[in-house]
């Protein structure tokens, strides 16, 4: 029966694969991790440049050239990955989500959040742009200089116009969220050339993706995408749709071109889910649902670690040793909502599970 579980990783390599390739996205030996990423490198040849007309990218021949070597890529990782003297933790990711604290100023504390997340043991964090938008976008360089040498790879998460709404207008130009506001082309373009310098960072993520359709339409996805990637053409677009959304597979079927991740919220509604906290056996047939409805992008499972507006109590320990566990062994990806406090079960219980999994594939 293992073997179902390997099949089905294996079938959601695509996107994932490419992650993987970098010395940050695994607990790699960093010099093995580094010398992969060089063969990577050495005869991946020049892609095509993104350049899509209104018609879409899949009608354009160069991207059409794009997908091909992509493809060829995809394969060559793939069995670079089963080589466990260079990867030995292989596509696999324990994600620390937000928790960033800030000075007086505003200004994000970095050196002590990645002190924190090198006390936990996670190998990637989902750097949160919210309520300090603009501080927080001044930083990212900064924070991904010091979690690369942490062996840290990173994701930023942007809050969506229905979030984005609500936060206090600021500045002399009153936006809600600066610089950009709700111009999501721009701040894809802007961390995408981040990106470019810092090869740790590897997404981003668009929150409540299908709450904000009004806005984020098939065409104007399509142009943050093709901003992205023109900036950073491995650099990947990820999107937050939940489990009952599931259900609108025509409309979900028109953004598929350009998801490389999807993040979901197990159980995030209580009444949908009366075991919520307390049983995640439910948490296989998820992923194996949303592996069957993106094949070839990053799946994310967002495990709560905390209580949040539709979960009323608290997360038994074993429902989060259990949640933990599935999600990594059939999803490769544990994502922790949130990073937790020193001092507090929860940290100590994701610090443990970070050292067993280092154990477990040496």
């Amino acid at each position: 029966m293992i073997n179902l579980r390997l099949l089905f990783l294996l079938a959601s390599i695509g996107s994932a694969a490419i992650i993987a390739a970098t010395p940050s996205c695994t607990f790699a030996q960093p010099k093995a991790a580094a010398r992969a990423l060089a063969v990577i490198k050495g005869d991946r040849g020049n892609y095509a440049r993104i350049d899509a007309d209104s018609n879409g990218l899949r009608d354009d021949p160069k991207a059409q050239r794009l997908d091909r070597v992509k493809k060829e890529d995809e394969q060559r990782v793939t069995k670079m990955l089963r080589d466990k003297r260079l990867f030995p933790f292989g596509q696999r990711r324990i994600v620390a989500y937000a928790g960033m604290r800030y000075n007086a100023l505003g200004k994000p504390r970095i050196k002590e959040m990645i002190s924190r997340l090198e006390d936990l043991g996670v190998n990637c964090y989902s750097y949160l742009i919210e309520a300090h938008s603009k501080e927080d976008l001044s930083a990212l360089p900064h924070f991904c200089d010091l979690a690369s040498k942490a062996g840290i790879e990173v994701w930023v998460v942007l809050v969506p116009p229905t979030e984005e709404s609500k936060l206090p207008r600021g500045g002399q130009d009153g936006i809600r969220y600066p610089p950009y506001g709700p111009d999501y082309v721009e701040w894809a373009k802007d961390i995408s050339a981040i990106s470019k310098k810092h090869p740790n960072l590897t997404m981003l993520m668009i929150d409540d993706f299908l709450y904000n359709v009004n806005l984020f339409t098939p065409e104007y996805v399509r142009r943050m995408y093709k901003a992205l990637k023109q900036e950073n053409r491995k650099f990947l677009l990820g999107l937050t749709i939940y489990e009952d959304q599931l259900a609108r597979k025509k409309e979900i079927d028109s953004y598929k071109p350009y998801i490389g991740a999807v993040e979901w919220g197990y159980q995030h509604k209580a009444l949908l889910s009366p075991n919520y906290g307390i049983s995640a056996k439910s948490l296989p047939v998820e992923i194996k649902e949303f592996g069957t409805t993106f094949p070839n992008s990053v799946l994310i499972p967002c495990l709560y670690f905390t209580p949040h507006s539709s979960w009323s109590r608290k997360a038994t320990v074993p429902y989060l040793k259990e949640a933990m566990t599935l999600a990594y062994q059939d999803a490769g990806v544990a994502l922790i909502f949130r990073t937790p406090v020193r001092g507090t079960v929860n940290y100590d219980l994701v610090k443990i599970f970070c050292r067993d999994c280092r154990k477990s594939y040496k």
